[in-house]
């Protein structure tokens, strides 16, 4: 098992600070220990370039997120070419899971119920599950939340049942499930190592980050109310292995602390991979 990270974010700095490039932020990332990373290109000329620098440093990506239409909704033939171009993207840098957002419904224009829901994002993937299977790849549904402010309940691929039916629906290993440890904290609460066991054997990567008050604030672990001890143990009880990957979202540090944090972050994923006691 190895540890991931999604350096996209650490692009951002301090607010009185000049961003990184991307090229800057995983060089950061590798000197604080980091060689796998979860990482998207843009553009093909972008994702070309980080696959040669990435050989060059001897780095690799294991997962590429792709995008989703869940806060700023564009055209669905729009999008849905947006999500293709990034897969062929992440090919190009040799990614082997893409991972994607099972909840790609026009909840506001169109009536819910979860059987469509179900159906709209089996006809949404299928291109992406398709090229991920011809070309040596997997695709994982992520683990959403349902988020107060939204009136339809349940929000689809939140749910443990969603996303098992939806990965029925494909009957093909080639998918399987990125499980969020925050999302499922925000969704089940107390329950969310519960939820996980009943997906345990589907799961094939993961989005490692904490949080509490039922917020998706994305801190590291030990940084919230997560049981990182019971995660932990249920991934060593059915056998996972994958990676932990990391997926940071809201932290702007100045420059002068980030080696430092993500030192921190680092040693963080070794003591859960090495230093609880899981058996």
């Amino acid at each position: 098992m190895n540890l991931s990270i999604n350096p996209r974010h650490f692009m951002d700095a301090a607010i009185w600070e000049e961003k990184r490039t991307i090229f800057e932020a995983v060089a950061l990332l590798n000197e604080a220990g980091f060689s796998h990373f979860d990482l998207e290109a843009e553009t093909e000329a972008e994702a070309e370039k980080l696959a040669e620098y990435l050989k060059e440093k001897n780095l690799s990506v294991i997962q590429s997120h792709m995008p989703f239409n869940r806060y700023k909704r564009i055209d669905n033939e729009l999008f849905r070419k947006n999500v293709m171009a990034y897969a062929k993207n992440a090919k190009i840098m040799d990614s082997k899971i893409l991972v994607v957002h099972g909840d790609e419904y026009d909840y506001k224009n169109q009536p819910y119920s979860s059987a469509a829901a179900l159906e709209h994002n089996y006809r949404f993937f299928y291109d992406l599950v398709d090229y991920a299977s011809a070309n040596g790849m997997r695709v994982a549904f992520e683990n959403t939340f349902q988020e107060a402010t939204m009136t339809i309940k349940p929000h689809f691929s939140a749910l443990t049942d969603d996303l098992l039916a939806l990965l029925d629906r494909y009957k093909t290993d080639t998918v399987g499930i990125c499980w969020d440890t925050g999302h499922a904290k925000v969704q089940y609460g107390e329950r969310d190592i519960d939820a996980l066991k009943l997906v345990a054997d589907k799961v094939i990567c993961t989005h490692i980050h904490d949080n509490y008050s039922n917020q998706d604030l994305h801190g590291f672990p030990f940084t919230g109310s997560i049981h990182w001890k019971k995660f932990m143990q249920t991934l060593n009880d059915i056998g996972y292995k994958g990676d932990l990957s990391f997926e940071f979202v809201y932290d702007r540090l100045p420059k002068a602390l980030a080696l430092d944090y993500l030192k921190l972050i680092y040693r963080t994923g070794e003591y859960l991979l090495h230093e609880i006691n899981v058996t």
